[in-house]
C-alpha cells in the first residue's frame, strides 16, 4: 500500500494558497493620507509599489510553472504532499518580505531586509525543485508515456531558478540594487514557455 491518490487536492490547495499570497501582498501597500498633494505621497512610496508588482508578478509565474508540472504527474503520496507544502511555506512569506524590503529601502537595514527577501526566494524555489525532483525518481507518480528526455530537460530549465536567486542573494551582499538584475532576467525567462515544452512538440 504505497497511499498514492490523485493530485486534484493538492493543485486546489495549492491554487487557493498562491492566489490568497498574491491577494495579501496588496495589504502591505500603504494609503498616503495628505492636505499637500496625493500623487506627490503617492510617488514617495514607490518601494512599496514596485517591491508589490515584482511579488504578484514572481507568484504568477510560480503558479504557472507549479500548473505545467502537475501536468506530468498523476499521483501524489505523503512525501510529495509534504514537499510542496515546504514550498508553499515561503510562497505565503512573499508579503512578509516584500513589506520589510519595501519599508527599509534606503535605510540602514536595507542589505538585511534584501538578504531575507532573497533568501525567501532562494527557499521557495529549491522546495519547488525538490518537489519536482522527488516526482521524478517515482515513475509511479508521473503520467504514463512521458518523454524521460523532456523530463530530462525540464529538471535542468527548473534549477535555473534556485540558481539564480542565490546568484541575487550573493549579489546582494555588495549592491542591493543589482541584486534585482538576476530577478528580473528569471522573471523574463519563466514567464515564457518552457523551451524544453517546444523543442519536445517540434519533434
Amino acid at each position: 500500500m504505497h497511499n498514492h491518490r490523485p493530485t486534484d487536492r493538492l493543485e486546489y490547495f495549492s491554487d487557493a494558497v498562491l492566489a490568497i499570497a498574491a491577494t495579501l501582498l496588496a495589504t502591505e501597500l500603504p494609503k498616503p493620507e495628505t492636505d499637500t498633494g496625493l500623487l506627490q505621497a503617492i510617488a514617495n512610496q514607490w518601494p512599496h509599489y514596485a517591491a508589490f508588482a515584482a511579488s504578484f508578478l514572481f507568484i504568477c509565474i510560480a503558479w504557472s510553472n507549479h500548473h505545467n508540472m502537475f501536468i506530468y504527474l498523476k499521483q501524489t503520496d505523503q512525501y510529495l504532499l509534504s514537499l510542496n507544502s515546504l514550498f508553499l511555506i515561503f510562497v505565503t512569506l512573499q508579503s512578509f518580505t516584500t513589506g520589510l524590503l519595501a519599508r527599509h529601502v534606503g535605510k540602514p537595514d536595507e542589505q538585511t531586509a534584501a538578504l531575507i527577501y532573497h533568501a525567501t526566494l532562494v527557499l521557495m524555489t529549491f522546495f519547488y525543485n525538490c518537489t519536482w525532483w522527488y516526482a521524478i525518481k517515482k515513475p509511479e507518480l508521473l503520467e504514463e508515456g512521458t518523454d524521460k528526455r523532456l523530463i530530462r530537460l525540464l529538471t535542468k530549465e527548473y534549477a535555473i531558478a534556485p540558481a539564480l536567486h542565490l546568484v541575487a542573494l550573493l549579489i546582494c551582499l555588495w549592491s542591493v540594487p543589482f541584486s534585482i538584475v538576476p530577478v528580473l532576467l528569471l522573471y523574463i525567462y519563466f514567464a515564457l514557455p518552457r523551451a524544453s515544452e517546444k523543442k519536445a512538440k517540434s519533434k
